[in-house]
């Protein structure tokens, strides 16, 4: 293996990405993150999700470290993007705003000498202006990032996995059907956008109930712009992979409308990720916990429709957790429920602008919040 190039960061410039600048780095970060992709595809994708209701306009902005001089040579480079989230403190809530961080690499060339914690701690000085917290997902253990002031939080999460029948002469793996198709409808991206309206509207009377506690309360608001974003990269991949085939089905909601499900297709892990589960205050425990086992199922069954074997959930509480258990009851021989924590991939991580230390409570952190 080849020396690294010797760099101290006072030989280095920090800037907002140029168009060309971005390409580069994705170049570099795709020969590892691009695969089933090819690295054109991979461009192609981050520049289309770079135009989406969540990013555009500048939400999403792109930066790079590169040696004083030479602005082609990426030492290391990263993504954030300004999205909205709900506070409450003292018993008071408010709007503000906060960050994704995504995509941290750092050129091969130049690892393992402090480069990505500099591109950080400028970064953070960025977000720090015009900005109440950041966070990312870390998928290098636990401790890297909270070095450079982001706390980890809760990682944990269940998934369902399908144990199919033996197939006979090589037949098609047959998918899961659902034991009360009538108790749900599929649903399709245009209709996402009035129940993320609705969805919002319950959290923040939410935060407007939640009591002076001592603790900080904070909640990445659960958007069309978020949800339609998760969707874009999903569609994007599955147009490219699967000769142009693009599942219709976002989603999932009960037939009394009490309750709904958004997913989307991750085609490079093969799981069907849930984005959120949304129950509504009008309902009793049970009711949810029913209304979420027929919503999983039908999670499972569009899984099993594309060839995608498991069902995966982050941070389920005690009542989606019984209602997976549920799905597992009413399929005693076909589902394999487990329920873990993330150790190495993906784990959550908040700081607060100017790295203040606060008692925080990240209120529904669910896969909706990754980006």
């Amino acid at each position: 293996m080849a020396q690294p190039l010797a760099i101290m960061a006072a030989d280095t410039d920090f800037c907002e990405a140029t168009p060309e600048q971005r390409e580069l780095a994705w170049k570099l970060n795709g020969a590892v993150w691009a695969r089933p992709m090819s690295i054109e595809t991979y461009v192609a994708r981050e520049i289309h999700l770079s135009e989406q209701e969540l990013t555009k306009n500048g939400s999403c902005k792109y930066w790079v470290l590169h040696p004083k001089g030479c602005p082609r040579q990426i030492i290391a480079s990263c993504e954030t993007t300004r999205k909205k989230v709900l506070i409450s403190e003292n018993g008071v809530s408010r709007e503000g705003y906060g960050y994704g961080i995504a995509s941290v690499y750092t050129n091969p060339d130049y690892r393992r000498q402090g480069m990505a914690a500099t591109l950080l701690r400028h970064v953070q000085e960025v977000m720090d202006r015009d900005s109440d917290l950041s966070v990312l997902y870390s998928d290098i253990g636990r401790q890297y990032y909270s070095n450079l002031g982001w706390h980890v939080f809760p990682s944990e999460e269940v998934t369902l996995t399908y144990i199919p029948p033996t197939s006979i002469n090589g037949n098609k793996t047959p998918a899961l059907q659902h034991t009360q198709p009538e108790s749900i409808r599929y649903l399709h991206l245009e209709e996402l956008r009035t129940l993320c309206e609705v969805d919002e509207l319950h959290l923040s009377a939410r935060f407007d109930r939640i009591p002076t506690d001592g603790a900080t309360h904070v909640a990445f608001v659960p958007s069309f712009a978020q949800m339609s974003w998760q969707v874009a990269r999903a569609e994007f991949v599955s147009g490219k992979l699967l000769d142009g085939k693009i599942p219709e089905n976002r989603g999932a909601i009960t037939s009394n409308g009490r309750a709904w499900i958004y997913w989307e297709h991750d085609w490079k892990s093969k799981k069907l990720k849930v984005l959120k589960v949304v129950t509504v205050l009008e309902s009793t425990p049970q009711q949810r916990i029913n209304d979420i086992r027929v919503l999983v199922e039908a999670a499972l069954v569009e899984a099993t429709t594309w060839g995608l074997g498991t069902v995966l959930l982050w941070n389920p509480d005690e009542e989606t957790t019984l209602g997976c258990k549920a799905v597992g009851d009413v399929h005693p021989h076909d589902i394999d429920a487990v329920f873990d924590e993330r150790i190495d991939d993906s784990i959550p991580s908040l700081r607060w602008a100017g790295g203040k230390h606060k008692d925080t409570v990240w209120e529904d952190n669910y896969y909706y919040c990754w980006c």
